[in-house]
């Protein structure tokens, strides 16, 4: 699995004064397919947004700097956070029976090998 058009450390977002930040993650790769946990603190589910269009998959998240009234901050800049990453799966995935989880902040995202792609058996005749 290759990375492209993937954000920098600091993108400026074209509709809002925000930044949006290229999440950290890692990718694990077995002959089933490929795990990625991208790290997403903060983030609900329903703030993710997973779009797979051809052969690009698009992670968009965002957090809100929610502090509790009961705390009291050293430094608060009052900015909501926005993630973005790009990837690119090569033709042996199939990201259409991709899966994903968020679970502690961690975004689970496990992609499969095409069946076609898999290495079989030849019997001989």
């Amino acid at each position: 699995m290759n990375t492209c058009d993937c954000p920098t450390e600091a993108t400026p977002a074209k509709e809002l004064d925000e930044i949006v930040t290229r999440p950290r993650f890692n990718t694990t790769e077995d002959e089933n397919g490929v795990t990625l946990h991208i790290a997403l603190p903060a983030v609900s589910k329903e703030d993710l947004k997973l779009t797979l269009h051809e052969s690009g998959l698009r992670i968009e998240a965002r957090r809100a700097d929610a502090i509790p009234e009961t705390w009291k901050t050293h430094r608060d800049n009052g900015v909501a956070r926005r993630y973005g990453l790009e990837l690119r799966l090569t033709r042996r995935f199939d990201g259409t029976k991709a899966t994903a989880t968020l679970d502690s902040g961690v975004l689970t995202l496990r992609v499969p090998v095409r069946e076609e792609a898999k290495p079989r058996q030849i019997e001989v005749n």
